[in-house]
């Protein structure tokens, strides 16, 4: 397991690498382009979690839809932002769960329960093709601290693990107005390539109407699957999960 001292400077680093990333695209695009627009996006999403957590030499199945997650739902935040000019721009998008779920092992033998604390940040920069395309890359943060409880007739199992880890992403955007209020976004993230997850995927799309020009709802949906494994023996960790479903937000343009 890893030292915390050093696990706290190394998660430190990462966000402030971000925010320097996104703070010389910012001045790159500022410098580029005539005029400079910002978006926010604070939003709700009802998560499916399907898939593996490992510690060790011992695997846990983890199946929860949302009403599961939002009654396992200790805490959450769920927020984006983007910035663009004529063809340069940036975005940054943060997502914190702490869940607490039942679980089960070694085939159903063992059973309790798991919690999961996760923040994954996506920190991208994009360079417009034309209107309504653009094409994206950065990196993907994911910080994990998972621990389990499972009980059964022979034995318990206590145990915990943190992780952290950094995959590169590249990808493709597609925003177009389908009406004086209404428009589309949605954009395709493929990364991992065996630096950090062997291959993560993110994929959003959503409906946005406007009410005035400063405030907007949005309506669609997220898919992420992260493909990752590190470690051998004891210090095996395995994060093989799936986690999607419908989202809401409250977009704002400042």
């Amino acid at each position: 397991m890893t030292p915390a001292p050093v696990r706290a400077f190394t998660i430190a680093s990462h966000i402030l690498g971000a925010f320097l990333l996104l703070g010389a695209l910012t001045t790159s695009a500022q410098a580029d382009d005539s005029g400079w627009s910002n978006q926010g996006l604070i939003y709700l999403l009802g998560p499916t979690l399907d898939g593996t957590t490992g510690i060790g030499p011992f695997d846990t199945e983890m199946d929860m839809d949302a009403g599961d997650v939002f009654d396992a739902l200790d805490g959450a935040f769920l927020g984006m932002y983007r910035g663009q000019g004529a063809r340069w721009g940036m975005g940054l998008d943060v997502v914190y769960m702490d869940l607490k779920g039942d679980a089960t092992g070694d085939r159903g033998a063992l059973s309790g329960s798991v919690n999961v604390k996760q923040t994954t940040m996506i920190a991208t920069g994009y360079y417009r093709l034309s209107k309504e395309l653009r094409l994206i890359g950065g990196a993907l943060f994911n910080d994990l601290s998972t621990r389990i409880a499972l009980s059964g007739p022979l034995n318990d199992r206590n145990q915990g693990f943190d992780e952290d880890w950094v995959d590169p992403i590249v990808g493709v955007g597609y925003d177009v107005p389908l009406s004086q209020n209404w428009d589309f976004s949605g954009s395709a993230l493929v990364g991992g390539f065996g630096v950090g997850s062997d291959l993560v995927m993110v994929f959003s799309a959503s409906f946005g109407y406007r009410f005035n020009d400063w405030a907007s709802i949005t309506l669609g949906g997220r898919y992420l699957d992260f493909d990752y494994e590190d470690g051998e023996g004891a210090d095996r960790f395995k994060f093989d999960m799936k986690q999607y479903g419908p989202a809401v937000g409250f977009r704002f343009d400042f």
